[in-house]
């Protein structure tokens, strides 16, 4: 009876000590990232029609870096003419706004991601 015990305390041991480490060696890799955006400009503002715009910001990854992805919506339509360009840690997001834009509802999206904690930032305008 006591073999038993002993062995059963033994598995139980085992198995709580491979948790205890599989969490050090998770927490150690940097599941929990972390993401942080900050809007420096917008150019230029407001917004014209026909004319070129630009979102400036600052994202910072931590401890490596993620995935960022920029979405414009014009009047509540996906506009994907969009250019993204990212030079660590500055993200800009540029695109020429149609002509027919002129009073709709400019919205700009930036979202970043890591390790599955996505921040996001959103923007909107009314177009002159």
């Amino acid at each position: 009876m006591i073999s038993w015990l002993a062995a059963l305390a033994a598995v139980l041991l085992a198995a709580a000590a491979t948790l205890a480490s599989s969490a050090l060696a998770s927490s150690a890799h940097g599941v929990a990232g972390d993401v942080r955006i900050e809007v420096l400009s917008v150019t230029p503002r407001p917004p014209r029609a026909a004319q070129p715009f630009a979102l400036v910001a600052r994202v910072e990854f931590a401890p490596a870096p993620g995935s960022i992805r920029c979405n414009v919506w014009i009047g509540g339509k996906r506009f994907r003419d969009i250019r993204l360009v990212w030079d660590d840690p500055t993200a800009r997001c540029y695109l020429r706004l149609p002509a027919g834009a002129r009073g709709k509802r400019l919205t700009v999206g930036l979202a970043a991601t890591l390790d599955g904690s996505l921040t996001r930032t959103t923007l909107a305008f009314r177009v002159s």
